[in-house]
């Protein structure tokens, strides 16, 4: 096995700012989540208004 060398404070954060892109509601996981809860919404409200 081969030793890493320790990371740039300017490496550390280029890898921490690509991490913190996952995460929020304007990252891939967020929006799909957000979608999903929008049409779950949708239904839930159709079903209330117009029944099954």
């Amino acid at each position: 096995m081969h030793e890493q060398k320790p990371l740039s404070r300017d490496d550390e954060w280029k890898y921490a700012e690509k991490a913190l892109t996952w995460y929020g509601w304007g990252s891939p996981v967020g929006l799909g989540f957000a979608l999903v809860a929008l049409g779950v919404t949708a239904l839930l409200a159709r079903f209330a208004i117009v029944g099954f």
